[in-house]
């Protein structure tokens, strides 16, 4: 059975975290500085910190913003469930935030009245590897979070994506784009910002700094990037072949941007539960692509009727597999499917 995700570790990388192992060297130290500045200089930041975990990693780009306790932060309502229970636990109100009609999928300034949802903060992550309008909306007046854990490597044409907010955070779990075998790194260009950031970064506070071991596997895949996007975008390619002889539709990035294929996502014109079992029987997994979205998961705490876009998206949109290490005997399989789903 195919995987819909499999993180690309290559022997370098073993080769990495056994120096570091027989260096008896898994504590943190200069590695895991040196890996946060390089992913930080990456994305045109000034200075990073990796830690241990997402949440540690989110709690401290807020913290550093200096927001009100109550404060009113918006996040696209097609985010992970999990950035809307943060800020909850962060003590801010999450302020859900339709789609547009088509991807990307972040909210553009020109389809959301911003001034009347009255935002401190906003949050925009670079869903599913899609860039959303980043000069636009750094245009808004307020403090941008930027996610770019799905999107590391995409850009919208004129800016990079984790160059525009004041705030940058990159995901290091096993399906991102990069990884470190978990954790995140936080990064900024604010002068005022980044000794929060140093100053978050303590084992005895609860919020552990990543390990040398993990650093290493980070610092062998920075060098790879480049490869990774490439090749991500070498077998969309080689599938959008396949999926314009069908019904169904890939979407695109909009403007003159670049995305990132953190998997390949389908729009179907059928039922997704039936592409999902048909593509099962053939020895793929597909995954729905807003299962563990804030539409679905908070759905007690958010009505999916008031978000009429998003709830398009997330009832017709799949993923099928599509990460660097895919064979070339997986990829004619994936072919096969796409070509023949209902």
């Amino acid at each position: 059975m195919i995987p819909a995700f499999r993180p690309t570790i290559r022997r370098a990388d073993m080769d990495a975290v056994l120096t570091r192992l027989a260096e008896d060297s898994i504590g943190s130290g200069g590695l895991a500085a040196e890996f946060s500045q390089k992913l930080a200089r990456y994305v045109q930041r000034r200075s990073g910190v990796s830690m241990r975990s997402y949440g540690h990693a989110f709690t401290t780009a807020f913290s550093a913003l200096g927001l009100e306790p109550g404060a009113r932060v918006g996040y696209s309502v097609l985010s992970h469930d999990v950035v809307r229970r943060l800020l909850l636990q962060a003590g801010f109100e999450p302020v859900p935030i339709d789609t547009q009609k088509v991807l990307p999928v972040l909210p553009s300034p020109l389809d959301v009245d911003y001034q009347a949802l009255d935002l401190a903060a906003l949050y925009v992550d670079a869903r599913l590897g899609y860039v959303a309008d980043l000069d636009n909306l750094g245009n808004l007046g307020i403090p941008l979070v930027e996610d770019v854990s799905e999107g590391l490597g995409g850009n919208t044409g004129t800016t990079m994506a984790g160059a525009a907010g004041d705030i940058t955070l990159i995901g290091l779990e096993p399906e991102h784009i990069i990884t470190a075998g978990g954790g995140a790194v936080v990064a900024t260009s604010h002068s005022r910002r980044v000794p929060l950031l140093n100053s978050a970064v303590d084992g005895t506070l609860g919020n552990p700094p990543l390990p040398d071991m993990n650093a290493a596997l980070g610092l062998t895949q920075i060098k790879q990037l480049e490869r990774f996007v490439e090749r991500r975008q070498e077998l969309a390619a080689r599938f959008l072949r396949t999926v314009q002889k069908t019904r169904h539709v890939l979407p695109v990035q909009a403007g003159e941007g670049e995305n990132v294929f953190f998997a390949l996502p389908l729009l179907v014109d059928s039922s997704p539960r039936d592409v999902e079992q048909y593509a099962r029987t053939h020895g793929v997994t597909v995954t729905r692509a807003f299962s563990g979205s804030a539409l679905i998961v908070g759905s007690d705490e958010i009505p999916a009727e008031s978000f009429p876009n998003a709830l398009s998206l997330a009832s017709r949109m799949v993923l099928f597999p599509l990460y660097p290490t895919l064979g070339k005997t997986e990829q004619e399989r994936v072919e096969r499917v796409l070509s023949t789903i209902p």
